[in-house]
C-alpha cells in the first residue's frame, strides 16, 4: 500500500475546511460545494469515478497510433499561436532518452501550463495520433514532475501509478481534484470507524484509513474495489439508520383511525365505473387496514403504467372525505391534476363531495375565495401540483394525503404537504409511481415505506407492439402508419426531446416536428404541447385532444404520466437514444389504453444506432423488468432523479451489486438503534457524526444550496 503523502506544512484534520490543501482558489471551493464537499473529510470520501493505468511510461520511440500511453520526458521547446475563431493552440516537443514527442493541446484564451517550460520533467498521458509522417499526443494530461533530486518516496499524484479520475463539476478540473486529495491523505489516520475492528474484519473489509488511500491512489483494482466497498458500508449503514428511526417515529405520531366497514365499501364501489381487479382488490385491503389504525399510514403504490392506480386512489380519498376528513391529492403536472380532477368529478357526480383544484394557473380573487374555503373546510377533496404544499395554503382537517408520481417531487416538499395536517397529527400518506422501481431500489430508498404493488392491467386492455426503426430506412413507413390510424378515426402522439431547437445539441425538436407533420399531414389538426406554454394554453390544447378535435399531438415529456386518452393507439418518439428505458415505457403508456392495441415507434437518430439497448422495449412490457434494466444501464440517481432521499446520498454505494452489504447495514444499524436510539453512547459517536452530516448535506440538497 502507498504510504500516505506528509506534503502540506500543517498536516491538515478531518474537520477542516478543504482552504487548509492549497491551490483551491475560492472558484473551486466553491465548484467543489456543489459536490458535497466542505471539509477535508468531504474530500476523502469523494469516490474516483474511474481509474487511469499510468503505470507503464512509453519509450517516445514505440509510440503507435491509437494508443493511450503515459510518455515521461523533458519539455525542449514550447510556443503558443493563434488559430482561426479565436482559438489557442499550445504546442511542446517533449523527449526522453529514445526521441522527441509533438503534443499539441486547444483552448481559447491565452493560458499556459505552468509545466510546459523549456527544461521542466512531465509526464503526459494521451492518446497518440498521426500527423503526416509522425506521431503527436492530442491534449494529453500534463503532470508535473519534480526536478532530479526533489522528488518524495510517494512519487506524484499523476504518474507511474492508477490514477484517480474524481466527480467533476464546472470549475474543476481533475488534476486539481486529484492534486487536493493527494495532499489531504494524511488526515485519514485521525478518522475512526463507524464499527469495531471485528465487525468490519467479519464482512472482509479494512480499515477506514487503509480503504481511503486505496480508494484514491491503489496498487490494484481489486484494492480499489474493496475500498469503495469499505465507504459504501458507511453510507448503507446511515442510510438504513435513518430508515430505521423514520419507522420507530411513526409508531409515536397520531393519525385520524378511519374505519372503512362493509357498508363504506359498497357505497365507494358502487361509484367506480368498473369492478375493481383482484390486484387492486389486494391493494385497497392494505390501505384500508392502515387507515384503520390510529398512526399515520406511510405506504409506496407501485403499478405499472395503465394497472389502475388511479382508482386506489380515488377509493382511499373517498373512505377518509366519508368519514369528515379532508383529502389532498397532488399531482406533478397542470395537465396530469386537470385530468385527476376530471376523473374524480365523474366518478363524485350527484354527491356532496366538493372538490378545488389549486393549479400555478389560478390567481387573485378566485384563488384567495378558493383558499378560504379549504382553511373553513368547506372543500373535501383538494386537487393541485406543487401550489398545494404553498404556506397560503391551510387545511381545516387532512386526513389523507396522495403524493401521484411521487419520484417527480423532493422529500422536503411531501414532507410540506404532510405537515399541514397540524402540530399535534399527521395525516396518512400514500405515495404512487407509475415508474415501477426494482426491488433493490424499492428496499432502499423507500425502506420507511410500506410497498404495496399491482400487477397486470385492467380487463380489457390490449397490448402494444413496439418497434425500433432507423429514419433514413424507414421514415416513409413511419408516416404511413400514423397516416393510417389517423384515417380510421384514431389519435397519434409524437415526442420530442426538446422545445425549441439546440445547436448544442443537434436535436429534433418539438416547435419545428409539429410544422413538419402539419405539412405532412394537411387533412388533419395537428396540435403542440409543451412545458413552456401557459396553464391555459395547456389545457385548451389538451381539451381539444380529449375530444378528438386534434387528431395528433405534438409533445415533450410533459405527457409522460398520467395522460389518459383511450382514442390514442399511436406513439413516435424522435431521437428515442436520449431517453432512459423507464421513461420511454412511460410514455409508452399513453397508446393502447383503450381497447384496440396500439403501435410505439422508437425512432433512433443516435450516429452508431442504439437498437440493443431500445430493443428491450420491444421484447417487453413489464415494466419492472425494464427498470431492472434500466437501473443496469444508468444506476440509480438517473432512474429516480437525483432528489429522491438516500439516492443523491450515495457516493460510493452502487446499486444492485452492493445488495449484500445493504442486508448488512440493515442489520448492523438495528442492532444498534436497539441498545442505542439517539446514538448517544461514545462508542457510536462516529455513527452519529456521519448521520448528522447526512442529515445536513440533504437539507442543503432540498433547499438548492
Amino acid at each position: 500500500m502507498t504510504p500516505p503523502p506528509t506534503r502540506a506544512r500543517t498536516p491538515p484534520v478531518p474537520g477542516d475546511d478543504v482552504s487548509v490543501l492549497g491551490g483551491l482558489t475560492a472558484t473551486r471551493r466553491r465548484a467543489l460545494s456543489r459536490l458535497g464537499v466542505e471539509t477535508v473529510e468531504d474530500l476523502l470520501r469523494l469516490a474516483p469515478r474511474r481509474y487511469e493505468d499510468r503505470r507503464h511510461p512509453q519509450p517516445i520511440a514505440q509510440l503507435v497510433e491509437g494508443s493511450t500511453v503515459l510518455v515521461i520526458g523533458e519539455v525542449i521547446s514550447a510556443r503558443v499561436f493563434r488559430a482561426r475563431r479565436g482559438l489557442t493552440i499550445h504546442e511542446a516537443v517533449v523527449a526522453d532518452a529514445t526521441g522527441e514527442v509533438k503534443a499539441r493541446w486547444f483552448h481559447r484564451g491565452g493560458w499556459m501550463p505552468r509545466a510546459l517550460q523549456a527544461g521542466t520533467s512531465v509526464a503526459l498521458f494521451g492518446t497518440v495520433k498521426a500527423r503526416g509522417r509522425a506521431v503527436e499526443l492530442a491534449s494529453p494530461a500534463i503532470e508535473h514532475l519534480p526536478a532530479e533530486g526533489e522528488e518524495s518516496e510517494d512519487g506524484v499524484p499523476g504518474a507511474n501509478r492508477l490514477v484517480p479520475v474524481h466527480p467533476l463539476t464546472s470549475g474543476l478540473t481533475a488534476p486539481v481534484v486529484r492534486r487536493a486529495v493527494w495532499n489531504a491523505l494524511p488526515a485519514a489516520d485521525a478518522l475512526a470507524d463507524s464499527l469495531p475492528p471485528e465487525r468490519l474484519a467479519a464482512l472482509g473489509l479494512p480499515r477506514l484509513a487503509d480503504a481511503l488511500r486505496a480508494l484514491h491512489f491503489p496498487d490494484r483494482l481489486e484494492d480499489a474495489e474493496q475500498a469503495r466497498r469499505r465507504l459504501a458500508l458507511d453510507e448503507l449503514l446511515v442510510h438504513e439508520i435513518l430508515l430505521a428511526r423514520r419507522r420507530r417515529n411513526r409508531l409515536a405520531e397520531r393519525a385520524p383511525a378511519i374505519a372503512v366497514d362493509a357498508r363504506l365499501d359498497a357505497r365507494i364501489r358502487a361509484r367506480l365505473p368498473f369492478s375493481l381487479t383482484e390486484a387492486q382488490d389486494a391493494v385497497v385491503a392494505e390501505i384500508a387496514a392502515d387507515l384503520a389504525r390510529p398512526h399515520p399510514m406511510n405506504r409506496l403504490l407501485q403499478g405499472d403504467v395503465g394497472s389502475g392506480k388511479t382508482a386506489v386512489a380515488a377509493y382511499a380519498l373517498l373512505a377518509v372525505v366519508a368519514r369528515g376528513h379532508q383529502g389532498a391529492f397532488m399531482a406533478p403536472t397542470e395537465v396530469l391534476a386537470r385530468q385527476h380532477e376530471r376523473t374524480l368529478g365523474a366518478l363524485l357526480e350527484g354527491s356532496r363531495v366538493r372538490i378545488e383544484t389549486l393549479a400555478g394557473g389560478r390567481r387573485g380573487k378566485a384563488r384567495q375565495e378558493a383558499l378560504e374555503r379549504v382553511a373553513r373546510g368547506e372543500v373535501d377533496l383538494v386537487l393541485g401540483t406543487h401550489a398545494v404544499i404553498s404556506k397560503a395554503v391551510r387545511f381545516d382537517d387532512l386526513g389523507l394525503v396522495v403524493v401521484d408520481e411521487q419520484h417527480k417531487f423532493g422529500v422536503r416538499q411531501r414532507h410540506d404537504l404532510v405537515a399541514k395536517a397540524g402540530d399535534d397529527r399527521r395525516p396518512h400518506l400514500l405515495v404512487m409511481t407509475a415508474t415501477p422501481i426494482p426491488r433493490t431500489l424499492a428496499l432502499t430508498v423507500y425502506g420507511d415505506l410500506d410497498v404495496s404493488v399491482i400487477t397486470g392491467r385492467p380487463p380489457g386492455r390490449r397490448p402494444v407492439e413496439t418497434c425500433v426503426v432507423d429514419p433514413a430506412r424507414q421514415g416513409r413507413e413511419v408516416l404511413d402508419r400514423v397516416r393510417a390510424e389517423l384515417a380510421v378515426g384514431r389519435q397519434a402522439f409524437v415526442i420530442y426531446p426538446l422545445v425549441e431547437e439546440s445547436d448544442k445539441l443537434g436535436l429534433r425538436d418539438a416547435v419545428d416536428g409539429r410544422a413538419r407533420w402539419a405539412r405532412a399531414l394537411p387533412d388533419h389538426r395537428v396540435g403542440l404541447l409543451h412545458g413552456r406554454m401557459k396553464p391555459e394554453e395547456k389545457e385548451t390544447v389538451m381539451a381539444a385532444f380529449l375530444s378528438g378535435a386534434v387528431h395528433l399531438l405534438v409533445a415533450t415529456v410533459v405527457v409522460e404520466v398520467g395522460i389518459d386518452v383511450p382514442n390514442a393507439t399511436v406513439l413516435v418518439v424522435e431521437h428515442a437514444e436520449r431517453f432512459g428505458l423507464s421513461q420511454l415505457h412511460q410514455l409508452r403508456g399513453r397508446i393502447g389504453r383503450g381497447t384496440v392495441g396500439g403501435l410505439c415507434v422508437l425512432v433512433d437518430r443516435s450516429k452508431d444506432q442504439t437498437p440493443a439497448r431500445l430493443e428491450v422495449l420491444a421484447a417487453t412490457d413489464d415494466g419492472f423488468e425494464i427498470a431492472e434494466e434500466d437501473l443496469k444501464l444508468r444506476g440509480t440517481g438517473d432512474v429516480l432523479g437525483t432528489r429522491q432521499h438516500g439516492v443523491a446520498g450515495f457516493r460510493a454505494a452502487r446499486l444492485p451489486r452492493d445488495l449484500p452489504l445493504l442486508g448488512h447495514a440493515r442489520r448492523e444499524a438495528t442492532a444498534v438503534l436497539d441498545v442505542d436510539p439517539g446514538l448517544e453512547d461514545p462508542v457510536h459517536a462516529v455513527l452519529a457524526g456521519l448521520v448528522a452530516a447526512r442529515l445536513e448535506r440533504a437539507e442543503r440538497t432540498e433547499s438548492g444550496g
